[in-house]
């Protein structure tokens, strides 16, 4: 009897009461994010609805909708995929010559075409520690804040790393012709005669190449802009003479 009596004093602790049927509730509902306000009015009114407004908890924009109506859900199912664009990846390549002037946390500049008015900034998050073998390059990953939803996930842009290299001489990358073991740069010395300069180079810097010997601050290089077609002869004779002269002072 005894025994008996203690089974219905159990069953009475454990009889649900209003308040805990209220915070099973509101419990349930925060787990659909329906906010504290939405729970305040339904409150305030004690009137149910048939259809409630599910919130994202962050702003972004709707890429797919896999929940259709009357279609069952339970905890885990994926609904909506919503991009966050509020901040944005930018995957950069960069020569192997350049990485070592790369490091996280550095501050960049991107520019893109589709805002040609515009200058956006971000941070290296990231970088790749593989090499691209047929590229010689490595990917590097910037992180830039997007408030206003400008870049788009898709569009091309362009990265400019600003670093203080201190002053040396530099010539355009289109103004070295490689020969196998060495670069030539051919000067223009006027009244359309050239001269072929055998010059040693340094680091690859943007489409410029940082010059070592060879080229003096002044000279006037020609660049494959420069080649015309009637020019072909004159590139022929300046490496020829400067083969001869070459064959010359070896014997």
């Amino acid at each position: 009897m005894l025994l008996g009596m203690r089974d219905e004093a159990k069953a009475r602790e454990a009889r649900v009461t209003p308040e805990r049927l209220i915070a099973s509730a509101e419990s349930r509902l925060r787990q659909w994010n329906v906010t504290d306000e939405q729970i305040a009015e339904l409150e305030r009114t004690r009137q149910p609805t048939e259809a409630s407004t599910l919130r994202s908890p962050f702003r972004g924009v709707v890429q797919e909708v896999a929940a259709r109506q009357g279609v069952n859900v339970k905890v885990g199912d994926r609904l909506i995929d919503i991009a966050d664009l509020s901040v944005v990846w930018i995957w950069a390549e960069f020569y192997e010559s350049e990485l070592s002037m790369l490091q996280t946390g550095q501050r960049v500049t991107v520019t893109s075409s589709a805002f040609p008015n515009d200058r956006f900034e971000g941070r290296v998050a990231l970088i790749n520690p593989f090499v691209d073998q047929a590229k010689r390059t490595a990917k590097v990953r910037i992180d830039i804040p997007n408030p206003d939803f400008k870049l788009r996930p898709g569009i091309y842009t362009d990265v400019e790393l600003g670093m203080d290299m201190g002053e040396g001489l530099t010539v355009p990358a289109s103004a070295v012709m490689p020969t196998g073991s060495r670069e030539i740069a051919f000067v223009d010395k006027g009244g359309g005669k050239l001269e072929p300069r055998i010059i040693k180079l340094g680091e690859q810097i943007g489409d410029h190449y940082e010059v070592k010997s060879g080229l003096a601050e002044g000279e006037r290089v020609v660049t494959s802009a420069n080649f015309l077609i009637d020019a072909e002869s004159k590139v022929q004779g300046a490496l020829k003479d400067f083969t001869a002269a070459s064959t010359e002072q070896r014997h």
